[in-house]
């Protein structure tokens, strides 16, 4: 006979949320309630469960082996009541709840002015918008994400293309290439200076193709942002060469602001997606906030969004 262990659910369900946002801090804000409230109730679930469940520093949270198996548990519990309860207000006519979306500083107005819409639509529907400048992860909590990349552990979720894809190929300013010069080839590329979106270890990769022929340049980036608008604006400012979507930077080269680099070269196709979790019953809320938002942001300019923020 299993040994009874009495806990507080709310208990759980802030731990959950502590995990999810990564901090004490902003489980406490979303809850309102003091950091040491939220701090005092976790060490009641350690204590009642006689476990450890986090390692926490003045900057990092981390969860125990136990912490991450107990976690685990806890969400899809978590999850299963949410469903549970989304499925019983179901039964009246009008979505409710609270859905979590999560989206890039680049997309951010874009997606938030629907957003607006859809909450003028819907009154009994509550959002978390989180905008961050970090790419949305599987560890991130969402119910909805915006992004431009479809994440690596895709079997989690759905993937619903939003706009079709995009070359991306590599600019800089005018202003760069007179100062520093124009890179003849894939390999000149190691001269100049950089800019990235993505980074390992202080290193970045950029894999190009002529026709049949593909190259890897791998290299340290003078420069390392997390959104694309960002380095966007760090070429505009002459900083150096980096990889974009074709359809952010072709007013640019019309108007002369940015120059093609090694024409001919592109990297990889890039669109952006809708992501929700695939292993999940969808709340009503959910599931008309992804309609809502696969129907308006087609037919907004998510372009000129990114290069105007």
């Amino acid at each position: 006979m299993r040994a009874k262990i009495d806990v507080d659910l709310n208990d759980v369900a802030l731990l959950v949320r502590v995990v999810q946002r990564r901090s004490f801090s902003a489980a406490a804000r979303e809850r309102g309630v003091p950091v040491s409230t939220v701090s005092r109730r976790i060490a009641r679930l350690e204590s009642a469960l006689g476990l450890r469940l986090l390692e926490r520093t003045t900057r990092t949270l981390r969860l125990t082996d136990a912490g991450r198996k107990y976690f685990d548990h806890a969400e899809r519990a978590m999850d299963d009541l949410a469903q549970g309860t989304g499925q019983v207000r179901e039964l009246q006519d009008e979505p409710r709840g609270r859905v979590r979306i999560a989206t890039s500083s680049a997309f951010g107005p874009a997606v938030a002015n629907v957003v607006y819409l859809y909450l003028a639509r819907h009154p009994g529907v509550s959002i978390d918008l989180e905008i961050d400048g970090r790419r949305p992860d599987s560890d991130s909590g969402f119910d909805i994400a915006i992004v431009t990349e479809i994440l690596k552990d895709t079997d989690d979720f759905v993937a619903r293309e939003v706009r079709p894809m995009t070359r991306k190929l590599l600019f800089a300013s005018p202003h760069y290439l007179k100062a520093h010069g124009t890179p003849r080839g894939v390999e000149e590329l190691a001269s100049h200076d950089c800019i990235t979106t993505r980074a390992t270890d202080g290193h970045a990769t950029w894999t190009l193709a002529q026709g049949r022929t593909k190259r890897r340049f791998t290299f340290a980036p003078r420069l390392y942002v997390s959104e694309f608008s960002a380095a966007y604006r760090a070429v505009l400012a002459g900083v150096g060469i980096a990889m974009l979507p074709e359809s952010l930077c072709a007013q640019d080269v019309n108007k002369r602001h940015m120059a093609r680099v090694l024409e001919g070269w592109e990297g990889e196709a890039a669109g952006v997606y809708l992501l929700y979790r695939a292993h999940r019953s969808l709340t009503a809320a959910v599931r008309t906030c992804i309609d809502h938002l696969l129907a308006e942001l087609p037919t907004i300019h998510l372009v000129r969004s990114a290069r105007e923020n």
